[in-house]
């Protein structure tokens, strides 16, 4: 199991990245649009696919990446 907090410092925001390296799955919970490119290198970085992204709460300090990582190719 991997567990990873970021921290967007501009939002105050942390977002999580957590995998399972056995089944090769991911999920990222409170993502940041700003911090996509970040996103879609930790996958890649730890062997395994982004197959979700989760919104705890609503956001009024920053844009959500939830849609931008959608229109993203999966491995």
């Amino acid at each position: 199991m991997i567990f990873k907090q970021l921290f967007d410092a501009e939002s105050s925001t942390y977002t999580y990245f957590i995998a399972d390296n056995v089944a090769g799955e991911a999920i990222l919970i409170d993502p940041v649009a700003s911090h996509i490119d970040d996103y879609l290198t930790l996958p890649t970085q730890h062997q395994c696919a982004l197959k979700y992204s989760l919104e705890t709460h609503v956001h009024a300090d920053h844009i959500t990446a939830g849609g931008l990582l959608r229109q993203k190719p999966r491995r």
